[in-house]
């Protein structure tokens, strides 16, 4: 029996809720809709609940640690389960690819991504998978990144993202179901 973690990144605080940088946690909240799952353990700084599908287990997470120190979650947790790195699907924002972008990997640098850059020094590995959706950047140069990210969505851009947002729950019921990450990433790195 494997064991494996599915941990999306955020901002735990409620202003944060619907904000580019929590793309990660929309897509757990999404993904626990869809399996009729609860995040019912408080542990580790984080939210989580360990299920069993078809001889496998899985750990489906939030860390509440602010995306910054996303590492310690997730270092904390896999000490304790004994969970392999290449076990591991991270899934965050990313700003060097516009809305509507997933990009799957199977492993690389945080690319600038903060949390991503946490859990690499924390784990101190980058062979761990990642699941990465576009927010764009700024269009204009009145407002740095830091402000973009934590910003909502505009309307017009809110019917892509739900489309990805389930297109992403769809990969990872895929990969739940022992899909290959190559395979996920032949059938889910798109730009919608």
């Amino acid at each position: 029996m494997s064991l494996y973690l599915i941990v999306g990144l955020g901002n735990y605080p409620e202003q944060y809720h619907q904000t580019r940088h929590n793309v990660g946690f929309m897509v757990i909240d999404k993904l626990c809709k869809a399996l009729s799952l609860e995040l019912t353990n408080h542990k580790f700084n984080g939210k989580f609940i360990k299920v069993q599908v078809e001889g496998n287990q899985f750990i489906i997470a939030k860390p509440y640690t602010y995306m910054n120190l996303s590492g310690n979650f997730v270092s904390e947790i896999i000490k304790f389960y004994q969970v392999k790195p290449q076990n591991i699907m991270v899934i965050s924002d990313d700003a060097d690819n516009k809305v509507g972008t997933i990009r799957i990997r199977a492993e690389g640098s945080s690319g600038g991504q903060n949390g991503l850059k946490d859990i690499i020094a924390k784990i101190n590995t980058t062979n761990f998978n990642r699941i990465k959706i576009g927010i764009g950047r700024p269009s204009n140069n009145l407002m740095n990144l830091a402000d973009y990210v934590l910003s909502p969505f505009n309307k017009t851009e809110l019917p892509t993202i739900d489309k990805v947002l389930n297109k992403v729950v769809e990969a990872l019921i895929d990969f739940i179901n022992s899909t290959s990450i190559k395979e996920l990433m032949n059938r889910y790195n798109v730009t919608l």
